[in-house]
């Protein structure tokens, strides 16, 4: 225990002396630096003004020295005048008297410090005694001869007035000759600190100046291997984030990929004939693949913020596209569960917006689907309300309300944290990450708007964010009313005729994933157009050496030679520029760059729809091609094998019924007729299946069927209707032209 403690108290201290001991002996040397500096600086003081009193004290002895001689001299001239009886002797001898008495009071005054008054006042008084005597002895002289005044002199009065005077100056001398002495050794002393604390001083200085280098040294080694540590430190950081990169890249392949071919292969399914039960069967396969692409995307799209790679475009938008496009998309969770959607858009807020429409979708999507989840009757509104417009910038607010179960006050700040679950074991009963709120918050706050909730447990919750964007200004004559016919068939997946392949167009499909390359075969061969595939990029590079494709389905993700790779020898050995499309299950924005940068014109993440795969394929179709037909002839035909009976009992049959349909459908949408519009469109959706429509129409026809008047209004259901008029129009046309003259015909 005794070592042990040792082990832990000497590694402190150790880290006391290395951090702190040069800043110590700093200061102190600083300390004692100055402190030497004082003395010196007392000690000169002192010396200077002992020098002066030393100055005077030697001034007051030579005064005194001057008045000792003074009246020798006055003494001097008496005893000559009494001798010699000369007047001249004695003509200034009151002056010179009144003289010496008042020099004996300046000494006495300046020695005053120094000696008592005792002393002082004998002394004053031994100098008048003496200067008396002798007045005296002349005035005596003067009025009676020599005779007398040799009796005074011989008197011991007169020895008595100079033993006075000589022993008071002789005392003042000495007391003057003493503090002088003392004095003097004072200055020797601080003459000494002086000398001595001039020599320190410097290299005391010195010293300091050493220490302070050192502790700049210790500090500037110190800060450098801070900053070693530091690079060393970022680099391991980045070393694993790369590494967390490259396992999410990894991960999204291995868990896309068998994806791509669940989600493709059920909705492959879907288009067949099936069973009641089957259909239910398969479309329970794809809603599960869809919840759980969900949640992965939910994931990765953590992984993006967390790690700084999430970007943000600016784009003009519609905001009531944007409504009516969420519309589309959540009407199925909405039908259901047997709940209704309200929207409401303010009517001050610009039809034309600039910001990142992906983005909003995603969150309303995201606020739209958590209210459904969570309500199990009622209804959802979603609503936008201006709160200021200025010329350069929009804030709106956004407010998703439910009138779900709602969220106790205690758990509502917590909401929007990660993997938050307002009950337990909410994620067993409806499902989800716990991502979404925090994806949705961190992509609001990204883009300077603020996000919260308000809920009262029972009765409902509401979402509400405020997000600012920028008004477009629209050209005279572009503003509509409501959305175009085409603007609705896209986001309702219908695809007009002038959208879709040629028969003359043919593709090659580079994969090394026998159920994803059956899966791009099929979905083709649905297209009508021609293909050929390949199980890796060398196979695929001796295709492209012999034959001509418009354009190559290339896997990225393949062993020996990958995507990028096949690609770079396709445009640099091959010298071809044909299309190439990036079929990959990473989703990651840098791995679309490096797919760009290796030369491919395009890019499909996995798992992708076959409406997704058309939209691409669309873009590089040859140009002068006669598109495919509206409604698959050759499988009609096929079914019809040449029975003239079938073919009048049942397709022509339907070119005869259909626009009476679409007429009734019509009349029923105008008249506000509910009832009657979800069951014509109900059996609509029994003719288009056998033109093999379902998947083209199923946007408009799926709206109509769960349409009601009240509740979502009349102008869209319209618009709706002129695109199922349009299809239908151009399948009876079809029809007419494949069929009416025989089964032979064309």
């Amino acid at each position: 225990m005794i070592n042990l403690a040792k082990n832990i108290v000497i590694p402190k201290f150790v880290k006391f002396l290395t951090g702190y001991f040069f800043l110590l002996l700093m200061v102190v040397g600083i300390i004692v630096n100055y402190y030497f500096e004082m003395k010196v600086n007392r000690a000169i003081k002192r010396y200077t003004a002992n020098q002066e009193k030393i100055a005077q004290y030697q001034h007051h002895a030579n005064r005194m020295s001057l008045l000792d001689k003074r009246i020798g001299y006055l003494e001097s001239n008496v005893r000559q005048y009494i001798i010699s009886g000369k007047p001249e002797l004695l003509r200034n001898q009151q002056e010179e008297v009144t003289a010496i008495n008042r020099e004996a009071v300046r000494i006495g005054e300046n020695l005053r410090p120094l000696v008592t008054p005792a002393m002082l006042e004998a002394f004053r008084r031994s100098v008048k005694g003496k200067t008396d005597f002798e007045t005296r002895l002349v005035e005596l002289y003067q009025a009676n001869g020599t005779k007398a005044v040799s009796v005074l002199m011989a008197s011991p009065e007169s020895s008595d007035a100079g033993e006075k005077f000589n022993l008071n100056l002789v005392g003042l001398t000495n007391r003057l000759n003493d503090e002088i002495l003392a004095l003097g050794k004072i200055q020797a002393r601080d003459k000494m600190d002086i000398i001595s604390l001039d020599y320190a001083i410097p290299h005391l200085t010195s010293f300091i100046f050493i220490v302070i280098a050192g502790f700049m040294l210790f500090k500037i080694l110190q800060v450098y291997r801070l900053n070693r540590d530091l690079s060393l430190a970022v680099q391991r950081e980045q070393e694993a984030q790369l590494i967390k990169d490259q396992f999410m890249d990894n991960m999204t392949h291995e868990l896309r990929s068998p994806l791509n071919a669940v989600l493709g292969y059920a909705s492959l399914l879907m288009k067949t004939d099936l069973k009641k039960n089957q259909e239910k069967f398969v479309r329970a396969i794809r809603t599960s693949g869809e919840l759980l692409l969900n949640v992965i995307n939910e994931v990765l799209d953590y992984s993006k913020i967390k790690s700084g790679y999430i970007h943000f475009t600016s784009e003009p938008f519609s905001l009531h596209e944007q409504f009516t496009a969420l519309t589309d998309v959540v009407s199925d969770k909405l039908n259901q569960k047997g709940l209704t959607l309200k929207t409401n858009i303010d009517l001050a807020i610009p039809r034309q917006l600039k910001g990142d429409s992906g983005k909003l979708m995603q969150v309303l999507l995201n606020l739209t689907f958590n209210a459904i989840k969570f309500t199990s009757k009622g209804s959802i509104s979603v609503s936008a309300v201006s709160k200021s417009v200025s010329p350069d910038k929009v804030l709106i607010r956004f407010q998703v309300t439910d009138t779900g179960m709602g969220i106790p006050p205690e758990k509502l700040p917590f909401i929007f944290e990660r993997f938050y679950q307002v009950q337990d074991g909410a994620t067993s009963k409806f499902g989800g990450t716990g991502l979404g709120l925090s994806i949705t918050k961190q992509i609001v706050t990204l883009q300077g708007g603020t996000i919260w909730a308000e809920s009262e447990p029972g009765k409902g919750t509401s979402m509400i964010f405020d997000l600012p964007f920028q008004p477009v200004q629209e050209e005279a004559g572009k503003a509509t009313d409501g959305l175009e016919p085409e603007s609705i068939q896209a986001m309702s997946g219908i695809l007009p005729r002038k959208q879709r392949l040629p028969t003359a167009m043919r593709i090659l499909v580079v994969d090394d994933n026998v159920l994803n390359r059956e899966l791009a075969s099929f979905m083709l061969q649905d297209m009508g157009v021609r293909f050929k595939t390949a199980t890796s990029g060398t196979e695929a590079l001796e295709l492209l050496k012999t034959e001509t494709f418009d354009a190559v389905l290339m896997d990225v993700q393949m062993p020996v030679l990958d995507g990028r790779e096949t690609t770079r020898k396709i445009r640099n050995t091959l010298g071809l520029q044909v299309p190439v499309i990036a079929l990959t299950a990473f989703s990651q924005e840098r791995e679309k760059k490096r797919c760009m940068d290796a030369g491919m014109n395009a890019y499909l993440s996995k798992p992708f729809k076959e409406k997704q795969l058309l939209e691409v394929l669309q873009m590089f179709a040859p140009a002068g091609t006669e598109p495919e037909t509206l409604v698959d002839i050759r499988h009609l035909k096929k079914i019809a094998q040449d029975n003239q009976e079938f073919i009048d009992s049942v397709i022509l049959k339907i070119a005869e019924k259909l626009p009476e349909d679409m007429a009734q459908l019509r009349k029923a949408v105008e008249e506000k007729d509910r009832e009657k519009v979800n069951q014509l469109s109900h059996d609509m959706k029994t003719t288009f299946a056998v033109l093999g429509l379902t998947e083209t129409i199923s946007g408009p026809i799926n709206y109509l069927e769960s349409w009601d008047a009240m509740q979502r209004g009349q102008s869209k259901a319209m618009k709706m209707l002129e695109i199922v008029e349009a299809t239908g129009a151009e399948a009876t046309t079809q029809i007419l032209e494949n069929f009416s003259s025989g089964p032979n015909s064309n």
